[in-house]
């Protein structure tokens, strides 16, 4: 992908931040920044522990990222600290490189100051812009309601359910929604 113009914002709190494209010389921060969201209790798939990367991996991570026409990876930063983070990839094949699925995380902290709305706009933006991309699809805990508001706020709707698919604890699981959005225009 080519890199996002960087956008300039002001929280629902009225703290500057920026979405940006992540850069190489991001790797260890959103490390940092992944494995801190790991350890929150909540709507992360990934748990503590379950995250090998080094930064040199981060880093290529990024770079395939950026050099790839179909992806996209954002961070949101303020303070000089990331408190968020998007990525984007489309299918693997001929037959599904016109949609792909997002990840999106907001640092606790920063949630629900219009940080995960921002980036999602600006992967919204970008998808409607790029050629490759006529959908973009999401997986959520169906226990995350204020996310599943926010994607219905932002034109996804629903289109099935993984039931037990997320397993917390023993006995307890929590189903999975897909949801998704075209993003051209007379879709």
């Amino acid at each position: 992908m080519d890199s996002i113009e960087p956008r300039s914002l002001t929280s629902t709190a009225g703290e500057p931040f920026v979405v940006r494209s992540a850069r190489p010389d991001d790797a260890a921060n959103l490390l940092a920044y992944i494995r801190t969201i790991a350890e929150e209790v909540g709507f992360f798939i990934i748990q503590p522990g379950e995250f090998p990367a080094t930064e040199a991996l981060e880093r290529q991570w990024i770079e395939d990222h950026l050099d790839d026409p179909g992806k996209l990876a954002l961070a949101a930063e303020a303070a000089g600290e990331i408190v968020g983070s998007l990525s984007f990839e489309n299918g693997p094949f001929q037959r599904t490189a016109h949609s792909g699925t997002f990840g999106v995380s907001v640092r606790r902290d920063w949630r629900g100051r219009g940080v995960g709305t921002a980036m999602l706009e600006t992967l919204l933006e970008w998808a409607e812009k790029n050629p490759l991309i006529e959908k973009v699809d999401l997986a959520v805990f169906s226990t995350n309601a204020g996310a599943i508001e926010l994607y219905r706020r932002l034109g996804f709707v629903e289109e099935g359910r993984r039931a037990k698919a997320i397993k917390l604890a023993p006995g307890e699981y929590v189903d999975e929604v897909l949801m998704g959005r075209f993003v051209k225009a007379g879709w």
